[in-house]
């Protein structure tokens, strides 16, 4: 089966790493590319890439109104001729001729997606729940519900449960508290200084706009000492790193899925999410993890010092999680889902 997989950007983001290890799962079987229409992209994400992967490189600038790439990228996939093109960017939908391959997909990677732009006949691949009852609000095309997957084996495992002097949550994401919700965490945390229980402290690893609203945050709230921001680190160090904290916190107040909650759930971290939304529904709707009341922070407070107060017991539900994550959150699982998906449209 020849794939290709067209994308606008590519940059550090959960739509690039789920690409990165679907691609290199799918090309052990079939013939992959990736096309990425805008100038923007890392190299060094590339280069996770499988050298078997043709990545091909439209470079159309940003905000571009030229017709020029759109015309290179529809004649590239006229020559490339694939079964599939699968389409990770809904504005994607109204660019690509609807002839030039025998099968158009799109995976909807978060919610509140712009989907205006969809054609009747693209099938739809949701992330999760979630997405699907998201997107059943504004279209009817029908919808297939494929998870996102990880690479469960190339995370470290924590094998100590045992508080220090010091109780560490990590948080990785794009710093945007408008969504991530970095503000609901540490205010929590401030909250359990006021309690007077003054050893829990937090590591942001991500970059983005909110960081210098963040940081007066916390210094306002005097808990800057409590708080880190450790920026951008690539996915080797966090999967390396995970293990090192005593839980994660992943407090977004809107998420389709939310990879990292199934990586901190794989390195087997106790994980704290919304009651709502795509984490929600990775962690089994709390079956394998823990929940408070989406944006309360009080709540969110609450639940960490429950995890504090019960972790000489929560080994056992954190070695359920990590198996939780391994049997539905695969990579493998993911490339199977979707390769079946491919022939039973084709």
């Amino acid at each position: 089966m020849k794939i290709v997989h067209c994308i606008l950007s590519f940059n550090t983001g959960g739509a690039e790493t789920m690409l990165i290890d679907i691609a290199n799962d799918q090309v052990k079987t079939s013939d992959v590319s990736i096309i990425i229409l805008n100038n923007s992209y890392s190299n060094e994400l590339i280069s996770k890439l499988s050298p078997s992967i043709k990545v091909i490189r439209i470079n159309r600038p940003l905000k571009s109104r030229s017709i020029i790439p759109i015309i290179k990228l529809n004649w590239t996939l006229f020559r490339l001729h694939p079964d599939i093109i699968h389409i990770h960017n809904a504005v994607l939908n109204k660019i690509i001729l609807e002839n030039v391959s025998r099968g158009l997909f799109l995976t909807v990677h978060d919610l509140r997606i712009p989907l205006e732009c969809v054609r009747r006949n693209t099938h739809i691949i949701a992330i999760s729940d979630a997405v699907k009852q998201d997107i059943e609000n504004r279209i009817t095309n029908e919808i297939t519900v494929i998870p996102n997957g990880i690479n469960t084996s190339a995370i470290k495992k924590k094998e100590i449960y045992k508080i220090d002097k010091c109780f560490k949550i990590v948080q990785v994401a794009r710093l945007d508290s408008s969504k991530k919700g970095q503000d609901i965490l540490i205010k929590a945390i401030a909250q359990l200084k006021r309690q007077n229980i003054n050893n829990v402290y937090a590591d942001f690893i991500g970059a983005g706009e909110s960081e210098q609203e963040l940081k007066k945050l916390a210094k306002d709230l005097n808990v800057d000492k409590q708080i880190n921001f450790l920026g951008l680190k690539d996915r080797e160090y966090i999967y390396s790193h995970l293990c090192n904290y005593d839980m994660m916190c992943h407090p977004s107040r809107y998420e389709g899925f939310g990879l990292t909650v199934a990586e901190g759930m794989a390195a087997g971290l106790p994980t704290l999410v919304p009651d709502s939304g795509g984490p929600y529904e990775v962690t089994g709707f709390g079956k394998f993890g823990f929940s408070f009341k989406n944006e309360d922070f009080n709540d969110c407070a609450n639940k960490i010092l429950q995890i504090i107060n019960g972790y000489a017991e929560i080994k056992p539900i954190c070695l359920n999680a990590m198996q939780h994550i391994d049997d539905k959150y695969s990579v493998s699982t993911t490339a199977k889902k979707y390769n079946l998906f491919y022939n039973t449209v084709l």
